[in-house]
């Protein structure tokens, strides 16, 4: 299956590349914007089908190349950013006209010198072009090589549908790309550091995140494809989660509303966990939020391979010390694994699709209430009632989360213990293996 042609925007820092990715993507446009430099780490995608284009395109928004400090993550920074550029289609080379700098000619002779670059088109974007005077004004950019810039202001939306036009004239192979149908979305959560960005280059085969040891690297949410077995996964890995901040224009505001987003998508859910520290009370609380959410999670505990000392029982006794500490996560999938060095990755990647084949489970209207009869046929459920309770009617409503309801005799006697009973044989004699289960009670006084 081919991928839509892919459009990388690139750029120094803070020259408007995320605005002109939002604008660009519209709906689909997640990546975070604000004025501080350096803001994007990552390289982010997001498939774009809109009017104004004649094809499906995949767009991505890189990090400003203009890095100072080559330390180790600014190095990674910028190798994956260079990666995706090569496998590009077009590339966006965005500028700021009020600002134009020795380094934005550094950056064009370097695509020049590039083997593979130097055979990609490049469209320039001229930004922060605010008005007609503006566009007139371009003496900067002829001056460094750049005879064909396309003058716009993504703030202010000015020529944007200039740039689409262009998009579809310079994209090559225009139409190859067929209609993406994903059978999987899967997100990857976690506190800053579990190791998220790793599990997603493992998983991928390729450096499609920039790792660091450096809490927090990951400030948006990543997405890309992989296919496995035959079929196809979108895949997101979210910005570590850790404590909400209060004020609403912060960075930490926005890379958390985009995770909770992310999750909400998903079809499966990693909860990504670091085996080295194990279940803190701020995972616990993502839990729960899982929970709410009644996404199927499954449990991973990455960095096995730095527990030391390993017998044939530690995976037994961390097991049992895990729900020892956190009753809830019993009935969940819990695997073990190493991003780093790929242990386990292909379970882990098992144990999702069977998951997902779990949650297209359909249950008869018929098959459904014979089963409750026969659980509730040896009298002890009533025997822990304060008079006998009886399920009139039921029938499932949804798969995902598996969502029954039952028209009972009175609902005050289906208390958390009846229900968790109920619960515990949807899971059991379906093989749900953690599939969230809702049931809602109904009788003749609930408001329809």
């Amino acid at each position: 299956m081919k991928k839509p042609p892919i459009v990388t925007i690139v750029g120094r820092q803070n020259v408007g590349k995320s605005t002109l990715y939002n604008r660009l993507a519209g709906k689909s446009g997640r990546s975070i914007t604000e004025d501080t430099p350096g803001v994007t780490r990552d390289v982010l995608e997001t498939r774009v089908e809109r009017e104004e284009l004649e094809c499906p395109i995949l767009l991505r928004d890189t990090p400003g190349l203009d890095i100072e400090n080559l330390d180790e993550m600014n190095r990674s920074i910028l190798e994956v950013s260079f990666a995706h550029l090569q496998e590009s289609d077009l590339i966006i080379h965005v500028i700021d006209r009020k600002d134009v700098r020795d380094y934005d000619f550094q950056l064009l002779e370097r695509f020049r010198k590039d083997p593979k670059i130097s055979t990609i088109p490049i469209l320039f974007v001229a930004n922060k072009v605010d008005s007609e005077k503006d566009e007139i004004d371009m003496e900067e950019l002829y001056r460094i090589g750049i005879t064909e810039p396309v003058p716009v202001s993504a703030l202010g939306k000015r020529n944007i549908g200039l740039v689409f036009d262009k998009i579809n004239f310079m994209l090559p192979n225009k139409g190859r790309a067929e209609n993406i149908q994903v059978d999987l979305k899967l997100s990857i959560v976690g506190k800053p550091n579990s190791g998220k960005s790793s599990l997603l280059n493992a998983i991928l085969g390729y450096k499609r995140a920039v790792v660091s040891e450096i809490a927090g690297t990951t400030r948006d949410s990543l997405n890309a494809y992989f296919q496995y077995k035959e079929r196809l996964a979108e895949i997101t890995d979210t910005a570590g989660i850790r404590k909400k901040s209060r004020t609403a224009e912060s960075l930490e505001f926005y890379s958390y509303k985009r995770t909770l987003k992310a999750m909400e998508e998903a079809n499966i859910v990693v909860f990504l966990l670091d085996a080295t520290k194990g279940v803190g009370e701020y995972d616990k609380k993502i839990f729960a939020y899982l929970e709410k959410t009644g996404k199927p999670v499954v449990i991973v505990f990455n960095k096995w391979d730095l527990i030391p000392d390993k017998t044939d029982k530690t995976l037994k006794e961390f097991r049992e010390n895990v729900i020892g500490r956190f009753p809830a996560m019993k009935n969940k999938p819990m695997l073990t694994a190493s991003a780093v060095t790929r242990q386990r990755v292909s379970q882990v990647l098992d144990r999702v699709w069977a998951m997902h084949d779990k949650t297209k489970i359909r249950i008869t209207t018929g098959e459904l209430n014979r089963k409750i009869k026969e659980w509730l046929a040896d009298g002890r459920v009533n025997q822990v009632s304060k008079r006998p309770l009886k399920v009139k009617y039921a029938t499932q409503i949804s798969s995902l989360p598996f969502h029954v309801v039952f028209f009972v005799n009175s609902r005050e006697l289906f208390t958390p213990n009846i229900l968790s009973f109920f619960k515990k044989k949807f899971d059991t004699d379906y093989d749900l293996g953690g599939i969230p289960v809702r049931i809602e009670i109904r009788d003749n006084e609930t408001k329809k």
